[in-house]
């Protein structure tokens, strides 16, 4: 394996095995974390510069958004574990996301020259919906609403998993009801480009303002363009405040209506005539998904992503792998103090002892790379798939009790969860807080058509217990055989039952992006993969995408195991347009279109192109400034663009 460019180093109980990102508050890292018997977990720290600990009025800002941060636990929002201070640095340490953010699909999405499939564009709105509509709702311990803004939602801190997860990150900037320090008079908080009007404006602001920022994002999912980015941030601002909003279908007509008024009501200029709650807009987006799912759609995006990283996650992988061998060999050389409260003091001997006291120290300054990490770069990480997970909580007092957090498979299985009896959830994420800690309890997951699952757990206080469940289906009853003849030599013997088997079908095609539906019935988008067939079972597949024939084949499942089936889906015949452009009074100028010189206008410039959106552009002989615009030709159809 080649050696790895970062030098895998030490920094308390923690080995920093890759860096992800580096700044001029903060550096990021992957690390890890070893125990007892083998045990070892990949997170992210967040390592806050010396310097910054002399920063009164830094530390100040980010105090109370420091609280809030750790006080949200939801599958949708990036958790932070724990935060401290070894040697000069204060840190963080958070899940960690394996995968890229949605800038970074954007930006890649663009180099090929592709955009993003509509499905995986709303589902990705939908579950920021998810994300955002708990954090707005939270509410204290004696039930009082936090009240919580996040007002930096954009696409560098929305993160996609590589197995098609979505999670909000950066609450650095966050305001709640609670929060002692208020933003000065005049100061913009936040990505200019992604803010509400009335965040432009300075106003007073509610939950629906980070759906309007939501909204700006799906809107640049579906199109590929940036929304209100201009040449100078004054700009940008007032062409917020005004409205000035085009629907997607605009620059990319394969949108439907439904779509266009989903966004547009996301985006409305005056609060009142948007969604009333992250609920509700999730809501929306769920009925125009259906009838696929969240968890088809999840699966799909999952793929998606590993294909579209290809290359990223190989080299992510092999640079992981050599620095938890490195690390490995450090912990097994020296493993340090044996109990986390040994650690505690070890810490406290080389920095001195932190206090808990809301005084302006370890909140503020471990979160103010939160905010400022923007400027660092992308550092869309995650967990690695894991069993069972043992996280420490944060918690500003001496903790008492435990909580769980289950993750319940086949999604569809509408499981329920007990513990001693108590009902605690449903559906396939299952949490639960303020738990007994000590005592064994007795966890059972129940689910009509499958076997019940149980075991004893046994909780301990600031913990929380992580777990994925597979449920097994009921074994099938096997069927009366017809009564035969007795013969005398038989002896009874005992009839065993087997669970069914259950074959994979993984479908592909080129090129991707194209919906599947097996006898009808759609399961997802390519390339995408399906466990509902029987095996041995033959099924009409058929395979559409905009602009392309559909195709249409039989696929016979094996009898165990997995098989691929491709289809290749051959482009429509389409009519071309024509593009007609003249200069007028901006004239004589150069003509040019996506980038290709056509000439000099007057006269009039036209050609025939085949159907699609283009940047048109002329440059005026005197030297004044070139103008720009996109004109978007239609078939059998004339597109004028005069300037």
């Amino acid at each position: 394996m080649a050696p790895l460019s970062f030098q895998t180093e030490s920094f308390g109980r923690f080995y920093l095995v890759d860096k992800v990102a580096t700044g001029g508050m903060a550096e990021v890292f992957k690390a890890k974390s070893f125990s007892h018997g083998g045990f070892e977990k990949l997170l992210v720290i967040k390592r806050i510069l010396g310097h910054l600990s002399d920063n009164d009025e830094f530390v100040e800002m980010f105090i109370d958004e420091a609280k809030i941060t750790v006080s949200l636990q939801h599958p949708n929002i990036v958790q932070i574990y724990d935060f401290g201070r070894i040697r000069e640095n204060y840190y963080l340490s958070m899940e960690c996301v394996e995968g890229k953010d949605v800038k970074g699909i954007l930006r890649k999405l663009a180099q090929r020259r592709k955009l993003f499939p509509t499905e995986f564009a709303v589902y990705i709105a939908h579950e920021m919906c998810k994300g955002l509509d708990y954090a707005h709702k939270k509410a204290d311990a004696q039930g009082n609403p936090l009240r919580i803004i996040h007002r930096d939602i954009s696409p560098s801190n929305i993160l996609v998993s590589y197995n098609g997860e979505v999670k909000i990150a950066d609450f650095g900037i966050a305001k709640a009801e609670s929060s002692a320090y208020d933003t000065k008079d005049g100061v913009l908080k936040g990505k200019f480009e992604y803010m509400s009007p009335e965040q432009a404006s300075g106003k007073e602001l509610d939950n629906r303002s980070d759906l309007f920022s939501a909204g700006i994002i799906l809107h640049e999912m579906l199109t590929g363009r940036r929304l209100f980015k201009t040449d100078s941030d004054v700009k940008t601002l007032e062409r917020i405040k005004t409205g000035d909003v085009s629907p997607p279908s605009k620059l990319n007509p394969a949108i439907p209506p439904r779509l266009d008024e989903i966004v547009l009501k996301a985006l409305s200029v005056d609060p009142a005539e948007r969604y009333a709650d992250g609920r509700e807009m999730q809501q929306a987006l769920l009925e125009f998904l259906y009838p696929a799912t969240p968890d088809l759609t999840r699966e799909s995006l999952g793929h998606f992503m590993q294909e579209l990283f290809s290359q990223e996650v190989d080299e992510e992988r092999g640079r992981l792998l050599e620095g938890t061998r490195v690390a490995s060999e450090m912990y097994a050389a020296d493993p340090g103090p044996s109990t986390e409260q040994e650690w505690q003091a070890s810490a406290a001997t080389t920095a001195g002892t932190i206090t808990t006291q809301p005084s302006r120290w370890p909140w503020a300054v471990a979160l103010g790379a939160l905010l400022l990490l923007g400027a660092v770069g992308a550092w869309a990480l995650t967990r690695q798939p894991e069993e069972r997970v043992v996280e420490r909580l944060v918690q500003a007092e001496a903790p008492t009790t435990g909580s769980v957090q289950l993750r319940i498979e086949p999604a569809e299985a509408q499981a329920r969860a007990f513990l001693d009896g108590a009902e605690i959830g449903s559906g396939s994420m299952v949490q639960s807080e303020g738990l007994a800690v000590g005592t064994p309890l007795v966890l059972r997951i129940e689910a009509e058509g499958f076997q019940p699952y149980e075991e004893s757990l046994t909780l301990v206080a600031g913990e929380r217990l992580r777990q994925k469940i597979t449920l097994l289906p009921v074994p099938a009853p096997v069927p009366d055989r017809p009564p035969t003849a007795p013969v005398e030599s038989a002896t009874p013997t005992e009839t065993t039952q087997t669970a069914p088997v259950t074959v994979t079908a993984s479908f592909s095609s080129d090129p991707s992006g194209a919906t599947v539906s097996v006898d009808g019935r759609s399961v997802g988008t390519t390339p995408t993969s399906w466990t509902g067939g029987k095996p041995g079972g033959t099924y009409t597949v058929v395979m559409s995408k905009d602009g392309y024939d559909s195709a249409s084949l039989s696929a016979t499942l094996p009898e165990t195991g997995s098989k691929a089936f491709k289809g290749s889906l051959k482009a429509k015949a389409v009519e071309p347009g024509t593009l007609q452009v003249f200069a007028g009074k901006a004239g004589p100028a150069t003509v040019s279109v996506n980038g290709k010189a056509w000439g000099e206008s007057p006269p009039l410039i036209k050609q025939s192109l085949p159907p699609g959106t283009y940047s048109v552009t002329v440059t005026p002989k005197d030297g004044s400034e070139p103008e720009t615009r996109s004109v978007t030709v239609k078939s059998g159809e004339t597109a004028k663009a005069n300037f």
